[in-house]
């Protein structure tokens, strides 16, 4: 099954930022307290800029702005946004301009993401507002400027969540289908944080091409179960396309679960199950999760284990996909 995925991407290049694979290992206390099997995918140890999962994608995308001879690097987030710290220091690694549109105010001091972005050089635009429609308006009128500069400027979407950024998360599946081929531990189950949704659209899409026969959860962070499912669908479906894979929707939707059980008020309004969580994780596991992603998806799998929704005979992999920067916020 992963050699199937391997030659899908073989059709992609990538610049290789990201260290991988990323380990995999069991959560000695959560197995031992529930009687179960619970494994991590170490994906905030990508290497790369503090790591996280946004490295996956931009092995990709930033590999396809240089192919397109771009010169700059346009994208948005949150002031505190991962991604956007990871976009600045890959495109000042790779001798790009990046232009970052936050939303939030200006604040006084920086601090965490935001000091990094800094470091690293990126400009920054600050918007403030909550609204993503405006901030993306923002964003593309900021590439409308520096091309009337002469610029070359490459937009990236918001968490690189598109059907390019997808592939490095297609390449992330292929890597836990070696470790079960290698090791023997067959899962059953994953669990990750999903925002943007490029990261489980890539994980999706992987299942779908390697016909594994388990469930991929993403636990919401940032809107309910009806709007999330439909933006992974959405990039399920444009990396299919990209791939030139054709498949039945019918067959694949079901394959799209999303929870939204564990979002509290919103995105990055941190809640008390994902407070726990992080608090558990640090001194049982060693393990530094954050408020935003981590932590409510790490609240959504401590709960499957107290209600019985794992049994004794699974292996469950959650994927820690980074973001712990934020903890200094």
């Amino acid at each position: 099954m992963s050699k199937l995925l391997k030659e899908h991407l073989g059709q992609f290049p990538n610049l290789s930022m990201s260290i991988l694979p990323t380990p995999v290992h069991k959560l000695e206390f959560l197995s031992r307290k529930y009687n179960c099997n619970i494994y991590c995918k170490r994906d905030d140890l990508t290497g790369f800029a503090f790591g996280g999962n946004k490295i996956r994608k931009l092995d990709y995308l930033l590999m396809d702005a240089l192919n397109k001879k771009c010169d700059s690097i346009v994208t948005n987030g949150s002031n505190q946004s991962n991604w956007c710290r990871m976009t600045a220091t890959a495109g000042a690694a790779n001798m790009l301009e990046v232009h970052l549109v936050l939303a939030g105010e200006n604040p006084d001091k920086y601090t965490a993401n935001l000091l990094l972005d800094e470091l690293v050089g990126a400009n920054i635009h600050h918007v403030n507002t909550d609204d993503d429609t405006l901030l993306e308006k923002v964003s593309l009128e900021q590439v409308e400027k520096l091309k009337e500069q002469g610029r070359r400027p490459y937009y990236m979407s918001v968490g690189g969540s598109n059907s390019i950024g997808a592939l490095g998360y297609i390449r992330a599946f292929q890597e836990i289908l070696e470790y079960s081929n290698e090791s023997g531990i067959e899962f059953s189950k994953i669990y990750m944080g999903s925002g943007s949704a490029g990261t489980q659209a890539g994980l999706v899409a992987g299942q779908l091409l390697s016909g594994w026969g388990g469930v991929i959860t993403g636990i919401n962070v940032s809107r309910s179960k009806i709007e999330q499912e439909e933006k992974v669908k959405i990039i399920v479906e444009d990396t299919l396309r990209l791939l030139n894979v054709q498949m039945d929707q019918s067959i694949w939707n079901k394959q799209v679960v999303n929870n939204d059980n564990y979002l509290g008020e919103g995105y990055r309004k941190n809640t008390e199950g994902a407070r726990q969580a992080i608090e558990l994780f640090a001194r049982k596991e060693g393990i530094f999760l954050d408020e935003v992603y981590t932590g409510k998806a790490a609240a959504g799998l401590i709960d499957h284990l107290e209600k019985g929704l794992i049994s004794s005979d699974e292996n469950v992999l959650f994927i820690h996909t980074g973001g712990n920067v934020q903890l200094f916020e």
